[in-house]
């Protein structure tokens, strides 16, 4: 599109020549900001209306986070328990070769078992914490969370027998109401990680 228009004079008399000028387009003032342009929106955007009163993860988001997590946790863990034998396993007059290569089997194979372990504990949590909210129409405060973390002890030693499973759940209660209990003052000591962590809150 060409907009300014000079005139030349030529033999044949007058005749105007366009100049392009890109930069600035006829009837239209470019903002400074493409935000003021396309009145671009701030806040997050939902598909239905409901969704934006929602305060808590779905249960897709609570699966990834927790297991990951968890399994993260696990991983770090047990490479961490597999260097520490793999120090107690070395022998005096060993070359440094040697015990690299015990160091990276141990933490490899320790630390794989870890995080699977912690990883399918953190599975199970996130699909009873799930359940459990749903059967109490939404609520989500410490009797959920308990009740999830019992629910996931037990299901994690279900083949171990009946025993096994009720030990088990009540350390996984146990464990949840102290996350429960500790989790204020892990927002006071942390407050950004904090903050991250529980991102929808």
């Amino acid at each position: 599109m060409s907009f300014p228009v000079e005139i030349q004079e030529t033999e044949e008399g007058l005749r105007p020549r366009g100049l392009y000028a890109p930069q600035r387009p006829e009837g239209l003032a470019v903002p400074s900001s493409y935000h003021k342009l396309y009145n671009l929106p701030t806040s997050p955007e939902f598909l239905f209306e409901e969704e934006k009163f929602k305060q808590t993860r779905t249960w897709g988001e609570n699966l990834t986070f927790y297991t990951g997590c968890g399994y993260l946790s696990g991983a770090v863990a047990g490479a961490l328990v597999g260097l520490r034998r793999a120090a107690a396993e070395a022998e005096r007059g060993e070359s440094a070769k040697i015990r690299l290569s015990r160091a990276l089997n141990q933490g490899g194979s320790v630390g794989r078992a870890y995080g699977n372990r912690l990883g399918v504990v953190a599975m199970l949590f996130a699909g009873a914490e799930s359940f459990v909210r749903h059967q109490r129409d939404g609520n989500d405060d410490w009797v959920t969370t308990v009740a999830a973390g019992a629910s996931a002890g037990a299901l994690y030693r279900i083949a171990s027998g009946p025993r096994s499973m009720i030990v088990a759940g009540v350390i996984g209660g146990v464990l949840s109401g102290a996350a429960v209990v500790g989790k204020p003052m892990f927002e006071e000591l942390a407050p950004q990680l904090a903050a991250r962590l529980n991102y929808l809150h």
